[in-house]
């Protein structure tokens, strides 16, 4: 019996290309948006893609939709869209982000206590100018959700000399962590950070979850990096704790919106280091991928659900 598996995503052709030899009995159809997708969700059991384009009009559409792989970690883009469909099970992309969101974590706190923007200046200026740079040994790291990506972001801080803590719903011992606050302790935790790093998924009880009260009990050497989810910081209360020094700096990947408005402040601040919505990227992202992608495909058409990972709800 043939499968039918849509693949909505920039990259369809290469998921094909490695999974199709592997599974003669499902057909691929490929769609490289929401728009070209339109003409085969009725069809479609299966889908692997992102899915920020799925509506509830496209889900009605969605008659066979048994299973969706979701291609990143956060599904709260989903949450809305999948409650008229709760039989439909949805697994996700967690566990495959680690090194690219530890790789531009750091560089967002190395551009900062490095001055890459003055450095950068200076290049172009042809301005030879030695200052003392600020490094991260023996500092404190902060990390706001202790996740997978969080775990492996700790052993990397670690490896710079760093003293790492985390703060989590539930507190417990985690590997390369050398403390675990409860989400009661938030502001005790900020109050010792040199970066206060955050990391949760956007939800409801994480709105602003990083606000005024937080930057008040910050040092005002700290700095807050940014690479989770834009919501999760109240950026009209960043933009305040940056502009009157009770900060010292910020590194963000992500904003309440995005692109980030060109009046925004952020953009002319020299405490703000700015990349645009890049930490989960990665010129390897699709080979990982295939590593959640292929053993949950196995595991579906042999029916033996319970083997599969990343399941986040549905099914």
């Amino acid at each position: 019996m043939v499968t039918d598996l849509l693949v909505v995503d920039s990259e369809a052709d290469f998921y094909r290309g490695h999974l199709s030899p592997l599974f003669p009995d499902v057909n691929f159809l490929l769609a490289p948006d929401g728009d070209a997708a339109a003409e085969y969700l009725p069809a479609a059991e299966i889908l692997f893609s992102i899915a920020r384009w799925l509506t509830p009009e496209r889900l009605a559409a969605c008659e066979k939709l048994k299973w969706i792989q979701c291609n990143i970690t956060g599904t709260d883009h989903l949450t809305d869209v999948l409650k008229a469909r709760p039989d439909i099970l949805l697994t996700n992309g967690r566990g495959i982000h680690g090194p690219q969101m530890s790789e531009i974590t750091v560089l967002h706190m190395m551009a900062m206590y490095r001055q890459v923007g003055r450095l950068a200046r200076n290049q172009r200026d042809h301005v030879w100018e030695r200052f003392l740079p600020r490094v991260l040994d023996n500092r404190v790291a902060v990390i706001l959700g202790v996740g997978a990506i969080a775990g492996h972001l700790a052993g990397v801080l670690k490896a710079f000399g760093m003293t790492v803590h985390g703060i989590s719903g539930s507190p417990r011992d985690v590997p390369n962590f050398d403390r675990i606050y409860g989400r009661d302790e938030l502001l005790q935790a900020a109050g010792e950070a040199d970066f206060f790093i955050v990391l949760v998924p956007f939800t409801p009880e994480n709105d602003k979850i990083v606000n005024a009260d937080v930057f008040e009990a910050m040092k005002p050497t700290a700095m807050l990096v940014n690479v989770a989810r834009g919501g999760v910081v109240d950026e009209a209360a960043l933009i305040d704790a940056l502009d009157s020094g009770r900060i010292s700096g910020a590194g963000l990947d992500v904003f309440e919106t995005a692109p980030l408005p060109d009046n925004s402040p952020l953009w002319d601040m020299e405490n703000v280091f700015i990349t645009p919505f890049t930490g989960g990227r990665s010129d390897q992202y699709e080979q990982n991928l295939l590593t959640i992608q292929e053993p949950n495909l196995r595991a579906y058409l042999a029916g033996e659900r319970d083997k599969m990972i990343n399941i986040v709800s549905g099914g």
